[in-house]
């Protein structure tokens, strides 16, 4: 295309976004220790009769962005594509008979930006004897000044897929959000917490990696 000073701007993002939330971005309740286990092999572990806890913020490793108005009149009418600013009227395969759709419309709502989060690949080691409890949940933390912190839930406590038993390699678990919850995450002073507990029992032992999330990005 040609070279402009005009903004390059999409609708739609990329379904095809990895950021993996390893050792060095996890915060733990002191029952994680971080350990060298070999070249390239770090992690925390966890040994035996101990509950731990472990947390990431997805929005610290994410750059956001709020959304924009429109400042081009390019809408002609419609109700869009399903979680997208993109009027659908227009498009060759839904242009509508002569009606108000073909009348100039200014956009009334912000371009979808963001991040949206789609899936979570949590990589872990059960070695010794099977865990007692293995949870994963995701929350958002909105704050604003002088309210109460009151996070809402993304994904629900739960196993989710998890695993409990021994397994001599690590696993490699694909827990996905709901449909309903796999929206653009824009707010401000807000951060998306992916938190995992692990309870060992006696002569058991416990490995975390970090989390492979999938995310959708639309940045331009």
């Amino acid at each position: 295309m040609p070279h402009t000073q005009s903004r390059y701007q999409q609708d739609l993002g990329f379904t095809d976004g990895r950021v993996f939330l390893g050792i060095g971005d996890l915060v733990n309740n002191a029952n994680g220790v971080l350990t060298r286990n070999a070249a390239g092999d770090w992690s925390f572990n966890q040994a035996a009769s101990l509950a731990g806890i472990y947390a990431a913020n997805l929005t610290n490793a994410l750059v956001r962005r709020t959304g924009f108005g429109e400042d081009l009149q390019e809408q002609f009418g419609g109700t869009g594509i399903p979680a997208s600013a993109q009027p659908q009227v227009y498009r060759p395969d839904v242009i509508p008979a002569m009606n108000t759709g073909q009348q100039l419309q200014p956009r009334t709502a912000l371009k979808l930006k963001g991040l949206k989060l789609l899936s979570i690949d949590v990589v872990y080691l059960i070695t010794g004897a099977a865990l007692t409890l293995h949870t994963i949940r995701v929350d958002q933390s909105n704050f604003v000044n002088n309210v109460a912190l009151a996070p809402s839930v993304v994904l629900a406590n739960a196993a989710n897929g998890l695993a409990t038993a021994i397994q001599a390699n690590p696993y490699v678990t694909n827990v996905a959000l709901g449909a309903a919850q796999q929206i653009y995450r824009n707010s401000v002073d807000s951060g998306l917490w992916v938190e995992i507990a692990a309870t060992t029992q006696a002569a058991g032992a416990y490995r975390l990696y970090g989390f492979d999330c999938l995310c959708e990005f639309n940045y331009n």
